[in-house]
């Protein structure tokens, strides 16, 4: 995979064709949360989105099937 993608290279760019580039590259927003009181941490969160299709997902190694909405379905078949 690339590292770096120009998602405006052309003028002609729409957001269908940016939705799609960025499905097939797949994008990873991570990002850091605290909620603090009177300069007290009380809660501390790790984010991370990933964004992308389900062939890339798979062929990058993010998918998890047990996150999949029907794993604790036993007549749910995964690929």
């Amino acid at each position: 995979m690339e590292d770096h993608v120009n998602l405006t290279e052309t003028e002609d760019s729409t957001v269908l064709e940016l939705l799609d580039r960025l499905l097939n590259q797949g994008v990873v927003l991570c990002g850091d949360l605290t909620i603090s009181v009177a300069d007290i941490e009380l809660i501390y969160a790790r984010l991370q989105l990933t964004l992308s299709s389900v062939e890339t997902a798979h062929q990058a190694g993010w998918y998890a099937p047990i996150l999949h909405s029907c794993a604790k379905q036993p007549e749910c078949q995964h690929v």
